[in-house]
C-alpha cells in the first residue's frame, strides 16, 4: 500500500492512495490533516484513490474521534476513484452525516474535482 501526502495551494492537501488503505495509513493522513490545521489553516481534501482494492482488516475503523474534533475545519473533501468504489467510500467518509461536503468523481475527473474544490459553493 502507498499513501503520499503533499499540500497543494494555501488549503488543499492532496492524498493518494494505491492499494488497500490500512489503518495505519489511515492515521498517517489524519496526523498530517491534524497538523496542517493545527497551524492555523482550513483544509480542503483531494483523494486521489488509484488502483483502490479497499481496506484493511485490523485496527479501530469504528473510531470516529478524528472526524468529530477536526471536521469542523475541513472544508470539502473531493474523492476520484473507480466507480465500483463509490457507495463505500461515499459511507467511510461519512458522506451526509458530516459538516464539510463530500463529492464523489470518477477515475477520470481529477479536474472537475479541483474545480469543484476551488468554488465557493458547496
Amino acid at each position: 500500500m502507498s499513501v503520499t501526502i503533499a499540500k497543494e495551494l494555501k488549503n488543499l492537501l492532496v492524498v493518494h492512495i494505491k492499494g488497500t488503505l490500512t489503518f495505519e495509513d489511515l492515521r498517517e493522513v489524519q496526523d498530517k490533516v491534524r497538523a496542517e490545521i493545527d497551524r492555523g489553516s482550513k483544509a480542503k481534501l483531494l483523494i486521489l484513490a488509484e488502483q483502490f482494492s479497499g481496506w484493511g482488516k485490523e485496527g479501530n475503523w469504528g473510531d470516529l474521534t478524528f472526524m468529530y474534533e477536526y471536521d469542523p475545519y475541513i472544508e470539502k473533501i473531493a474523492v476520484v476513484t473507480n466507480k465500483k468504489w463509490k457507495t463505500e467510500i461515499l459511507m467511510f467518509l461519512g458522506a451526509g452525516r458530516r459538516q464539510a461536503a463530500v463529492e464523489f468523481f470518477l477515475d477520470s475527473g481529477e479536474e472537475d474535482a479541483r474545480d469543484w474544490l476551488r468554488s465557493e459553493s458547496e
